[in-house]
């Protein structure tokens, strides 16, 4: 008897911290979701950038094809893998093995051209660093200068590159240490040296980094910063309600679908809004006649 007892005591234990568990966790749960964080405003969505790696055309991950279909997806922006040829000319493919056969970077120049491509961000990933003089020219012919960046560049290459080589913007890999990440809610923030060193435009850093913070204080002091490491789309929607704008994204179609579905909902809520001040206004006119 004692010990069936003792048994109804232990089920009765357990059911208590189930229930107090789930009291806890689906809440939490539920915010840590696309649909939860699609219940807050989203400041400033038109100015966010969804930057797709460039997508996978008939087995080739670095193409124009592949750029335009990423384009289509939704992308504001691509990343191609950038080499470069033996005479110096840069393609635009994963594999310095493949530098020969692999599309220029003039022909992509010429079709983010066309009218239709003309406000599309093309991102540079730097996979074999050689002289840089060709692209320099090809970005000036093309007027690429201000939608282009080189990125890729970890700290172990940042003595590789600098303004003295390439007109064209590039981005830093960067990670905060922690002093500065505290810096950055005190106050006593102090812009990366690294900045100034080698004439960076700005950095890239792992979304494990970005809070609200950090992304106030980047913007005060005019740091351009695009934000990786995303892994779904509810990691996006954090990244984007922490304040981030450039954010690159794994699956650019599910990314920009969650997007505008998010738009949508906010556009709803405001017009309720709206129509509820709207009623209001006019019940009060009406009672003082």
């Amino acid at each position: 008897m004692k010990a069936e007892k003792k048994g109804v005591t232990a089920v009765s234990a357990i059911i208590v911290i189930l229930v107090v568990a789930a009291l806890i966790l689906v809440p939490l749960l539920k915010h840590n979701s696309v649909s939860g964080y699609m219940k807050d405003e989203l400041q400033n969505v038109d100015n966010v950038s969804l930057i797709s790696r460039c997508s996978e055309v008939e087995g080739k991950k670095n193409s124009v094809a592949g750029v335009k279909e990423s384009v289509r997806l939704g992308a504001n922006a691509v990343i191609v893998d950038l080499c470069f040829r033996k005479d110096g000319t840069p393609v635009i493919t994963e594999s310095y093995s493949n530098a020969d056969s692999a599309e220029t970077v003039d022909e992509l120049f010429k079709a983010m051209s066309e009218e239709k491509f003309k406000k599309i961000g093309i991102y540079l990933n730097i996979v074999q660093l050689s002289d840089i003089s060709k692209l320099n020219t090809l970005a000036v012919n093309y007027n690429m200068l201000d939608r282009l960046f080189l990125i890729g560049i970890d700290s172990d290459r940042y003595d590789l590159i600098s303004t003295d080589d390439t007109i064209v913007p590039f981005l830093l890999d960067y990670t905060f240490e922690s002093d500065e990440l505290s810096a950055a809610k005190d106050g006593s923030f102090k812009k990366p040296d690294i900045l100034e060193k080698k004439g960076a435009a700005g950095l890239v850093l792992d979304r494990a980094q970005i809070t609200p913070e950090l992304v106030e204080t980047l913007n005060d002091y005019g740091i351009i910063f695009v934000t990786d490491g995303i892994e779904n789309t509810a990691e996006m929607c954090k990244t984007l309600l922490d304040g981030a704008n450039n954010v690159i994204v794994t699956d650019i179609k599910k990314a920009k679908e969650t997007l505008d579905e998010w738009t949508e909902k906010m556009q709803k809520r405001y017009k309720a809004s709206v129509d509820k001040s709207i009623k209001e206004l006019s019940k009060k006119a009406d009672n003082n006649k």
